[in-house]
């Protein structure tokens, strides 16, 4: 049996998805992915009833049955060719009819055989990528993965096949959604400057390159997640925690456009910068970016001690802003309408100010999107939570009934601004007066933790007072220890040696950062128009005497000359592992929105001094906050 007559093919696959290095190509900043990289997969469904598959070393294998078309310039259409071998990287096909064979010097050859719909046609030939269209989320690429919709072609003058691949791979990360329990349910990708992503395309013969043709069809691919995909994120590359999605090979001039669905039916859309090169075989990791769900536009409201209701806004909106920044953009179902909307809302907490009798508001109501909470009247703080029909809470708002004002503030360093005149949750500016002293936070969190307004003054060490029994509290681990379980639970304080936040990522900037990058987040505690303040507001406070500290638990510190003073008071704080509170009133602690091990994150009074401590507070005990206005 002569060769010419029935061609034996040795077919080895040359390019397998992971196994490739990537620079650095589009506008969200890929990272290269590491040698054996093992990616969890997204795939077609079949456009073949044969498939290759991948080892348990990760290399591509031919799988018994697998069939290729062969062709040529003198046999356009082609003829099919099969192979028995199994498992194996090189494998030995015979022709599917031993009348049908081709027989130029030049051949080229497609996988699988079906994908070939069009043959050589000048330089030119057509495959059908039309598979590439609806995607499945699947298990990671391991042995027997299918992945028989990516096609790939080869071209030889001899019996030896080497096959490339025609695709190549996106690999979108998405963190933070873990953290507020949504599950995506699909991602659609399109091409921003209308390449056909899907479909019959063209493939140069030579180089086995795809034409991106430009068209009003098959611009976009779907990756189906099923009931919902909940990816667990570690940064870790050699563990991708993202979606894959399958493309042809090319640069792609204006990048794309994702469009992320979750199970709730909300829509979130994000855009590459710029241009976007797929390239074939190789998988590309994308900047991994947050997506954050919140509720309106601030988390505190303020009134004053007058009968009113509260209008407030519990729109859904969303973010992929690594700053967690309002970015205003509604969650919307496939119709354009609002989607996501609470249903209903409650009380979580509420406590009248020392002194005072009553409730601070009456129940509260979901009108559209719109919360209602009626105010008698009564000083003090209340937190009111939106929730889904069932009751899961999915975000709280701190209201804050107070005469509170602003003052101006000027220091060299940090030049004018505008600080309120007391403490978040204060409801006086008397020295001595415990209504003065505010409520308790989390660094990070948005939710206030009341304050026992009862306790005094402790006789001596260890310094201990009771906390308010308004406060819940849980150890911090890896399953209550999330942003999820904080917007849950907004009256649980997370006991923890250090961090409350036990997830890694992004904690570092929930409060807006270091000075010179300083915003207001989505988790910020302050009313509209104000933030957590950063060091430069309180650098040049300076100390004024021990005297004064004693007899007013706390000092009235000069904020615009001496003309202008403002009073902070020896607040203590709450213990980081513990339920007490720590230093009342002998030691004041107040937090500044700097995250991380290194950066400055609280303003610290006593009868000794008053300055940036340059100690590193544990983000999980309880301090004070101090808003200044945002514009500065």
């Amino acid at each position: 049996m002569k060769t010419h007559h029935i061609i034996v093919i040795a077919a080895t696959i040359c390019a397998s998805f992971g196994c490739s290095r990537h620079e650095e190509e589009d506008g969200l900043r890929p990272q290269q992915p590491d040698t054996d990289l093992s990616v969890r997969s997204v795939v077609a469904a079949p456009i073949a009833e044969t498939r290759t598959a991948l080892d348990n070393q990760r290399n591509v294998v031919w799988k018994s049955g697998d069939r290729i078309q062969v062709f040529s310039a003198g046999n356009p259409s082609g003829a099919s060719y099969v192979t028995a071998s199994d498992n194996t990287r090189t494998g030995i096909f015979n022709p599917v009819e031993s009348s049908k064979t081709v027989t130029d010097a030049q051949r080229y050859a497609v996988y699988p055989a079906e994908a070939l719909t069009k043959g050589l046609s000048g330089d030119t030939f057509e495959i059908d990528l039309s598979a590439l269209a609806g995607q499945s989320y699947a298990s990671a690429l391991g042995a027997g993965s299918d992945i028989a919709a990516l096609p790939m072609v080869a071209a030889t003058n001899d019996n030896t096949f080497e096959f490339k691949n025609v695709c190549g791979g996106l690999l979108l990360r998405v963190n933070d959604y873990q953290a507020l329990g949504i599950k995506i349910a699909r991602i659609e990708a399109t091409a921003r400057g209308g390449e056909q992503i899907a479909g019959k395309i063209s493939v140069e013969a030579a180089t086995g390159t795809p034409q991106l043709n430009q068209g009003t069809t098959g611009t976009s691919v779907t990756v189906d997640c099923g009931s919902g995909a909940n990816i667990s994120s570690n940064g870790d590359l050699s563990k991708p925690d993202g979606f894959l999605i399958f493309l042809p090979a090319g640069t792609y001039a204006q990048g794309f456009s994702f469009r992320i669905t979750d199970t709730d039916g909300c829509r979130y859309e994000i855009e590459t910068a710029q241009a976007v090169t797929v390239t074939a075989g190789v998988v590309t990791p994308l900047q991994s970016l947050p997506l954050t769900r919140y509720y309106g536009t601030a988390n505190c409201y303020r009134a004053d001690a007058s009968a009113q209701t509260l209008s407030i806004d519990a729109t859904p909106y969303y973010t992929f802003s690594r700053n967690y920044v309002h970015e205003g953009i509604r969650c919307t179902d496939a119709s354009g309408a609002p989607a996501g909307v609470p249903a209903k809302a409650q009380i979580v907490w509420q406590q009248p100010e020392n002194g005072a009798s009553g409730s601070v508001i009456d129940a509260p109501a979901m009108e559209g999107a719109t919360l209602k909470v009626p105010v008698t009247g009564t000083k003090g703080n209340a937190v009111v939570a939106v929730c889904k029909a069932d009751g899961t809470i999915l975000w709280s708002y701190h209201i804050w009934v107070s005469e509170a004002q602003d003052i101006a503030c000027r220091f060299e360093e940090a030049g004018a601004y505008t600080m309120l005149d007391r403490n978040l949750g204060a409801t006086s500016t008397t020295p001595k007066d415990r209504n003065a002293y505010g409520l308790f936070y989390q660094w990070g969190r948005k939710d206030p933790f009341a304050r026992n307004l009862t306790a005094t003054r402790p006789g001596g060490k260890p310094y201990e007072s009771a906390s308010s029994d308004l406060m819940k509290t849980e150890d911090a681990t890896e399953a209550t220890g999330t942003i999820a379980y904080a917007t849950r639970n907004p009256q649980t304080r997370l006991l923890a040696a250090k961090e409350w936040y036990v997830g890694a990522g992004g904690n570092d900037l929930l409060w807006g950062g270091t000075k010179e990058g300083s915003v207001k987040t989505v988790y910020d505690p302050c009313p509209a128009g104000y933030r957590v303040p950063d060091a430069r507001h309180f650098a040049e406070m300076k100390f004024t005497s021990k005297a004064e500290c004693d007899a007013n638990y706390g000092m009235l510190l000069a904020v615009n000359g001496e003309d202008t003073k403002s009073y902070f008071p020896t607040t203590g704080y709450l213990e980081a592992n513990k339920n007490i509170t720590m230093y009342l009133e002998y030691r004041g602690y107040m937090w500044l929105n700097a995250g991380g091990t290194t950066a400055h994150n609280r303003f610290y009074v006593n009868n000794t001094s008053a300055n940036i401590d340059k100690t590193i507070e544990t983000h999980a005990k309880g301090m004070a906050v101090r808003c200044v206005k945002t514009e500065q």
